[in-house]
């Protein structure tokens, strides 16, 4: 089957219905699930680097499509890494595109990319099935959302030392740069308008699908009441958040993430200037080369992937204290009832990695997590819920 599979799956335009089983479709059983994800990235995280993390784990999807010359493979951003599905026939180009983001990662920014690629038809054998949703925030642009437990063994499978020889790909490198064109790091940190940024990663417990995706309505339900009717309520990602300063603090990963070729100075030279001009533009609301700051700001909200599933909620709230004590409670009841695992932290500030294709015709998706740690830090307590159980939390 062609890149087809995700452009023709029908779209839901509220993340809530992500949650309903009929809008989740099989995966073609010759795909293959790829995973990218950083290992050990706790030194980074105290060393304040989490927008680098965050920089690798977006080019780790930016590479795949334009190596492939598509757009349409489903994929979600996790914060320091990614999970996609792709063709059989694009395995050896996607392969050759990762191996030079990791040598990227190690090089440029000292962090260690996981790759590992593992065949749909063999998560189906071991009894788990792989379900894609599609969610359009705007026309044309969708995130995927993933179920069935596919996703998620297949990042057990590349992770555990018995059974990762068979999927994770080996060290070896490559001449040459990623392709990270449209990939930017340029917009300031995002304060919180209400007090608090909550990373929040919830898991349903359940064996089956159906029972999984019942457990997280009826969450999904009770979040929302307590946010305020609907979700994009609470996102991070609003005009009166946003803040374009230059030079922008990204412009040095920026640079050393997407200089292809050409020396790391030539590139921040370059960026200096775009980025010069894009502040001007953005300080008096101007339009220039297809640019348009209100608009551009305008689509940037709703195209921001601040809710999230792949076999488990990931979602990043601006919330009150109030409204961050009530989900802790909502979610320690489901978990003492058995329902879900879950890992919160709260931070001041949410950032967002860009992908731009094209601004004319309003093609951009942005990758929205946490400062301080995000999705990463959350993912200690649930983590630890997990052993407690004596699951795998990975």
């Amino acid at each position: 089957m062609s890149s087809d599979f995700f452009k023709q799956i029908p779209r839901t335009t509220r993340f809530v219905g992500v949650i309903d089983e009929e809008n989740f479709y099989p995966a073609p059983n010759d795909w293959i699930i790829v995973i990218a994800d950083i290992r050990g990235s706790t030194k980074a995280v105290s060393e304040g680097r989490y927008k680098d993390v965050n920089m690798i784990g977006g080019s780790a999807i930016c590479a795949v499509q334009n190596a492939t010359g598509c757009r349409d493979w489903p994929f979600v951003f996790g914060g320091d890494g990614a999970t996609l599905l792709i063709a059989p026939e694009e395995r050896d180009v996607v392969e050759a595109a990762l191996v030079r983001t990791r040598s990227l990662a190690r090089d440029e920014f000292e962090l260690d990319l996981r790759i590992g690629f593992v065949p749909v038809g063999d998560v189906l054998e071991l009894g788990t099935d792989v379900l894609v949703a599609r969610y359009e925030v705007t026309p044309g642009n969708s995130f995927a959302m993933f179920g069935g437990g596919g996703v998620e063994l297949a990042d057990e499978l590349i992770k555990n030392a018995d059974t990762s020889p068979r999927y994770a790909v080996p060290e070896y490198t490559l001449p040459g740069m990623p392709d990270l064109t449209g990939l930017s790091c340029r917009w300031e940190a995002l304060g919180t308008q209400k007090g608090s940024i909550l990373c929040l990663l919830v898991r349903p417990l359940a064996d089956d699908f159906q029972h999984k995706q019942s457990v997280l309505s009826a969450f999904l339900e009770s979040l929302t009441e307590i946010i305020g009717h609907e979700l994009s309520q609470a996102s991070p990602v609003t005009a009166s958040a946003l803040r374009f300063r230059w030079p922008p603090k990204g412009l040095a990963a920026e640079a050393k993430a997407t200089r292809a070729n050409r020396s790391y100075w030539s590139r921040v030279i370059e960026l200096y200037a775009k980025t010069f001009v894009q502040w001007i533009l953005e300080r008096y609301n101007l339009r220039g080369g297809g640019y348009d700051g209100a608009t551009y700001r305008d689509e940037l909200c709703k195209n921001s992937d601040y809710c999230k599933f792949d076999d488990m909620l990931r979602m990043v709230l601006d919330c009150t204290a109030d409204q961050v004590s009530r989900i802790r409670l909502l979610l320690e009841d489901m978990q003492s009832r058995g329902e879900v695992d879950f890992g919160v932290f709260e931070t001041e500030h949410a950032q967002i990695t860009c992908l731009l294709f094209d601004l004319e015709s309003s093609q951009h998706l942005h990758f929205v997590d946490g400062t301080e740690g995000g999705f990463y830090a959350a993912s200690k307590a649930l983590k630890k819920q997990a052993e407690e159980r004596g699951g795998t939390g990975s």
